[in-house]
């Protein structure tokens, strides 16, 4: 709104310029206050990699082919041409921000790689256990699944696995990036699913079990000898046999081994009278 577009160039009207006539000749704020217009997420002035000009960045593009752009300079597609061939993505992809977006069949950092799996292998590769590629949590490149992690600064992030079937923060009670209190601090995340401390339970560990034992060793203190806890005459309750019917003394024993009634006849008396 600064000028005229004449056969594909600028022609600035008086009191601004630049290519796209977005920098005015006079300025009426302070340095400090330009600065400050100026700064990117990270504090720093056109990101490091241009002027500020009255509260704009003007990118430095010394070879004049505009590679360096972007509201505070923060984007530099010579990121993306390759040392050997000198092309932008090898000439096998499109350039966004400093990225390369590879076309089909091609990958790597600058689309310098080629696949030579068929398309089906690709995604016969990259489908996880339920189904879906890249169990909808990464990128399918070449059979390989990078993974939407959201902290990359780690080897090992939270999400992970060979098709991104893993996803530790369902471990985390309230997630944050930068806490490592799994499972509510009783027990251990095994590829998104807690694994409980004896003593406590639920999905992220956070409820005190009432027994401190699990259904497998409660269910083994109630069989004793019998194939079946409580001798299948009673119910088992943190490795207790209360033996049915409840307040009936001929039902007895540790584990519920005693049936007095199979000494009674068909008229209740026991062992004839």
């Amino acid at each position: 709104g600064h000028g005229k577009c004449d056969c594909g160039k600028c022609k600035c009207d008086e009191g601004w310029y630049g290519e796209a006539c977005q920098y005015p000749t006079t300025c009426n704020l302070t340095r400090k206050k330009s600065n400050e217009m100026c700064k990117n997420s990270q504090d720093i002035i056109c990101s490091g990699a241009g002027t500020c000009q009255c509260g704009r960045c003007k990118c430095t593009n010394s070879e004049g082919n505009g590679l360096v752009y972007g509201k505070f300079c923060e984007c530099d597609d010579r990121e993306c041409i390759d040392d050997e061939t000198e092309e932008i993505c090898t000439g096998h992809g499109k350039c966004y921000c400093g990225n390369c977006y590879c076309e089909a069949g091609w990958h790597g950092d600058k689309c310098e790689f080629q696949c030579d799996i068929t398309p089906w292998e690709i995604k016969k590769r990259c489908t996880s256990p339920d189904g879906k590629i890249c169990s909808n949590r990464g990128t399918c490149v070449c059979g390989e699944c990078t993974c939407h992690d959201v902290d990359p600064t780690g080897d090992w992030g939270d999400i992970h696995g060979d098709t991104c079937e893993c996803d530790e923060r369902n471990c985390k009670a309230v997630y944050d990036r930068y806490s490592d209190d799994f499972c509510s601090g009783h027990g251990q995340c095994n590829c998104g699913r807690c694994d409980c401390k004896e003593g406590w339970t639920g999905k992220k560990c956070e409820h005190p079990r009432s027994c401190p034992l699990s259904v497998e060793e409660s269910a083994k203190k109630c069989q004793g000898n019998s194939n079946l806890p409580c001798s299948g005459r009673g119910r088992c309750e943190c490795g207790q046999c209360t033996c049915f019917p409840p307040g009936d003394n001929r039902v007895h024993g540790k584990n519920c081994e005693c049936d007095d009634r199979q000494c009674e006849n068909v008229d209740g008396h026991v062992c004839g009278g």
